[in-house]
C-alpha cells in the first residue's frame, strides 16, 4: 500500500467539525446507530471498520465516512476503476485531541504498518488537520484518512478497497493497543 502523510496548516481549508452537524452517529455510545448509516449497510468492510474503530478496544472514534466509486480519466497504465472512502478519526479521550503531537506521532506508525502490504493498487492519504470540537468549544486536531483502490473492473476495485480497509482497521487497532499501554504507564 502506498501511503502519504499530509499536515495541513491553520490557514488552509476550513477546519472540519467534530461532531459534524449533519449525519453524525456516536457509534461508541450507541453501536446500534450503525444501522442508520446507509454506506455501512451497503458495504460490509465499512461496517466492520466502523464497528471496530469505535469499539471498546479502540482509543479512536469516527466522525464521518464517505464512499465513492468511479472510472477516472486515466491511470498510469490506462483506464481503471477506483473505489474510495474517506473517514475522519479523532481520539475518544478528548484530551488527546488538543495536541498536534498525538497525530504527528500516530501517522508515521500507521504508515509503517500499512506499507508492509506490498499491494500498490491501494493508496492512503493520512491528513492531519485542525478540527473544531463543538462540545468543548475548542480547536484541536483530527486525522482524515482517504483510502483509494484501483482495479480493472468496479468489482475488483471494491474488493481491493475492502482488503485495504481491513488492513487499515488492523493498523489502527494495533496502534490503539500501544497507545493505551503508553497512557496507562
Amino acid at each position: 500500500m502506498r501511503v502519504e502523510i499530509v499536515e495541513e496548516g491553520e490557514s488552509e481549508a476550513q477546519a472540519p467539525v467534530f461532531p459534524p452537524e449533519e449525519n453524525y452517529f456516536d457509534l461508541r455510545a450507541t453501536p446500534p446507530e450503525i444501522e442508520r448509516i446507509a454506506a455501512a449497510r451497503q458495504y460490509l468492510p465499512l461496517r466492520n471498520f466502523l464497528t471496530s474503530v469505535n469499539g471498546e478496544e479502540s482509543i479512536f472514534a469516527t466522525a464521518s465516512a464517505i464512499i465513492k466509486s468511479d472510472l477516472p480519466a486515466a491511470v498510469s497504465a490506462g483506464p481503471a476503476y477506483e473505489f474510495a472512502s474517506q473517514v475522519m478519526i479523532v481520539f475518544a479521550d478528548s484530551a488527546l485531541n488538543w495536541e498536534r503531537r498525538q497525530y504527528v506521532d500516530l501517522s508515521p506508525r500507521l504508515k509503517e504498518l500499512l506499507e508492509r502490504d506490498a499491494n500498490d493498487t491501494v493508496r492512503a492519504v493520512l491528513r492531519i488537520s485542525f478540527c473544531d470540537f463543538t462540545v468543548e468549544n475548542r480547536r484541536g486536531f483530527c486525522l482524515t484518512i482517504r483510502l483509494v483502490a484501483e482495479g480493472s473492473s468496479a468489482q475488483q476495485a471494491e474488493l481491493r478497497w475492502g482488503l485495504g480497509l481491513a488492513r487499515l482497521q488492523q493498523a489502527l487497532l494495533f496502534r490503539s493497543r500501544a497507545l493505551k499501554q503508553r497512557i496507562a504507564e
